[in-house]
């Protein structure tokens, strides 16, 4: 029979699959997104399913911090237990709801304002863990151990690496616009382009963090 930090365990690797999994997908549409030789409905058809599939890595990166702490805190390695994890739960539904509200509402000022609170919190949530995972390290902190502290810091940098992407993302949504509107131009092709080539060192900076916070969760080593 399954245990509890068995469950954890499994839907923590779920969370990850469905992170990366959906991220390579959002980054291989984008470059055919900008494929000239694709048709406009063609085109269209692929910013559809990029702007649903979008919505997965932000879902995942939310739901992997309260789930991260349940297997730290089943193994002892983390103070932050009973009605704390109670509160980091109620917090987290709280912010998926805001997410998902900023991503079915996009392109209205209810929308806009959703994603800016959500903008807001990444930015708090990374220097709450940046501080916190710092001050563990060597002991004394929330983290019993160094190999935890580091990919809880870890988690803080692929989040920074998600604010760049979307940041440099931003102008693709305008630009597909103009593209629909004005038909494909050297211009309207060129403004396509821009972000999907500029977000290129994000997406492999944040691919590269997920993979190292996965071989420490697996190697859990003593340094």
């Amino acid at each position: 029979m399954l245990d509890a930090q068995t469950l954890w365990i499994m839907v923590h690797v779920v969370l990850l699959v469905y992170w990366l999994g959906a991220d390579i997908s959002v980054f291989y549409s984008s470059f055919q997104l900008i494929k000239t030789e694709n048709s406009p409905e063609t085109r269209a058809a692929i910013a559809k399913v990029l702007g649903f599939v979008n919505a997965f890595p932000g879902i995942a990166s939310i739901l992997m911090l309260p789930v991260g702490l349940m297997l730290a805190n089943g193994k002892g390695l983390s103070p932050i237990s009973g009605g704390w994890l109670a509160i980091v739960w109620l917090l987290a539904g709280v912010w998926l709801l805001i997410s998902v509200s900023a991503a079915s509402q996009r392109g209205t000022p209810l929308g806009k304002t959703y994603s800016n609170i959500d903008l807001w919190i990444r930015i708090v949530l990374i220097a709450v863990l940046t501080i916190a995972a710092i001050a563990s390290l060597g002991g004394g902190g929330l983290f019993a151990t160094n190999w935890l502290a580091l990919k809880v810091l870890l988690f803080a940098f692929v989040l920074v690496c998600g604010l760049g992407i979307r940041f440099t993302f931003a102008g693709l949504g305008p630009a597909f616009g103009r593209f629909m509107a004005e038909g494909s131009t050297p211009e309207t092709e060129a403004a396509l382009r821009v972000p999907v080539i500029r977000v290129k060192p994000w997406v492999l900076a944040l691919w590269a963090g997920l993979v190292a916070m996965s071989l420490l969760g697996t190697a859990q080593p003593s340094l």
